[in-house]
C-alpha cells in the first residue's frame, strides 16, 4: 500500500519545514511528497528548490501556483495532481499540521487488517490535537444529519469518541486525513471556488456517500494553529465562513434545508457579532452580503472581503 502527502502552503515556511521533517521521519514513509505553494512571498518556493534536491527515500514534487488561490483552490490543484501520481491513498494536511511518527505505520496497519472492506471505506482519519500536543480538538471529525423542522445539525465529534479503536463519522477537515484515491476518483474534487471554509466540510460529506469514513484515535496529528478569539470575528474570513456553510447545504440538500439554513446559519452569526465583535456594522454587512451570494449559487473571491481587508480600510 502506497501513501502519497499533500501538503498546501501559504507564507508559514517556518511551519512548512516542521511539517515537511515529520513525514520524511515516518516509521513507514510516504511514497510521495506534494507541495502546493501558494504563492507564497516569504521565500518558501527557494526553500522548496532547495528541499527537493535532499534525498530522504520519498519522491519529491512542487506545484507552484501564479496566485493565491486559497486553501480550496490549493487543496483542488494538490488532489488533481494526485490523480497523476503512484499512491493508492493520499494524506492531505495544510503546512501547520504535524503528524504523530507512527501515523502513517497504524494506518497501513488498519488498512491491511480491512483489506476485503477497502472498497466500502472512503478515507480514514486521526486525532487532531492542539498544539500543546495533548489536547484533543473535537471540532475536525463530525458527523452531519438532518433533524425535525429541516434543520441541518452539525455536531463535533465529543472526547468519548476517542477512547474507541475507531468511529465513524462523515465530515473531516483537511488535517491528517487520508483519501481512497479510488473513491476520489469517482466524485468531482474539492470545490476550489470557496477559496478557505467549509471545502473539506463539502467534499468529505460526498466521499461519505462513496463509502465509509473511519476515525482511528491512536493515529494523532498535531495542529499548530492558533487559538481564534471571538472578538476577531469580523475580519474578512467571515464573509466566506457564512457563504461557503449555506452554499455547501444549498448543493448537497434539498430547498427546505437550504430555507431554513438561510435564516439560521446567520442569525447564529449576528449573535456571535453582537456579543464579541468589534466594528459590527461591518460584520452585520458582511453576514447580508454572503447571504445574498449563497442564495444566487455565487462562490469565488469577493471583490471587497479578500486577504489584506480590515474594517479600518
Amino acid at each position: 500500500m502506497k501513501i502519497g502527502v499533500v501538503i498546501v502552503t501559504y507564507n508559514r515556511l517556518d511551519k512548512l519545514k516542521i511539517a515537511l521533517k515529520s513525514y520524511e521521519n515516518q516509521k513507514i514513509k510516504p511514497k510521495y511528497i506534494l507541495v502546493v505553494n501558494n504563492n507564497s512571498t516569504d521565500g518558501t518556493k527557494e526553500y522548496l528548490d532547495s528541499w527537493k534536491q535532499e534525498e530522504a527515500g520519498i519522491e519529491k514534487n512542487i506545484l507552484n501556483l501564479d496566485k493565491n488561490t486559497g486553501g480550496s483552490g490549493g487543496f483542488y490543484e494538490g488532489l488533481k495532481k494526485s490523480l497523476d501520481l503512484d499512491a493508492e491513498w493520499i494524506w492531505v494536511a495544510d503546512d501547520d499540521a504535524y503528524p504523530k511518527d507512527n501515523a502513517f505505520e497504524i494506518a497501513q496497519k488498519y488498512i491491511k487488517n480491512h483489506v476485503n472492506d477497502v472498497e466500502n471505506i472512503s478515507a480514514i482519519c486521526g486525532t487532531v490535537l492542539k498544539s500543546d500536543g495533548e489536547t484533543i480538538d473535537c471540532s475536525h471529525r463530525r458527523k452531519i444529519y438532518t433533524t425535525l423542522f429541516n434543520r441541518i445539525a452539525q455536531p463535533y465529534s465529543k472526547p468519548k469518541d476517542y477512547k474507541q479503536e475507531e468511529f465513524e463519522i462523515n465530515v473531516f477537515s483537511y488535517v491528517g486525513t487520508m483519501i481512497n484515491k479510488e473513491k476520489l476518483k469517482q466524485t468531482e474534487l474539492t470545490k476550489k471556488d470557496y477559496f478557505i471554509y467549509y471545502d473539506d466540510t463539502e467534499h468529505s460529506y460526498r466521499l461519505s456517500k462513496l463509502g465509509k469514513i473511519i476515525c482511528i484515535p491512536k493515529m494523532q496529528v498535531v495542529h499548530d494553529a492558533p487559538h481564534s478569539q471571538m472578538s476577531e470575528i469580523v475580519k474578512w474570513k467571515l464573509y466566506y465562513l457564512v457563504r461557503n456553510t449555506l452554499d455547501f447545504i444549498r448543493c448537497n440538500f434539498d430547498e427546505k434545508h437550504f430555507k431554513v439554513a438561510c435564516f439560521e446559519v446567520p442569525f447564529k452569526f449576528k449573535v456571535a457579532v453582537f456579543l464579541f465583535g468589534k466594528d459590527k456594522k461591518y460584520g452585520y454587512q458582511m453576514i447580508r452580503e454572503a447571504v445574498k451570494d449563497a442564495k444566487a449559487g455565487k462562490t469565488g473571491l469577493h471583490d471587497i472581503y479578500k486577504p489584506g481587508w480590515s474594517p479600518e480600510k
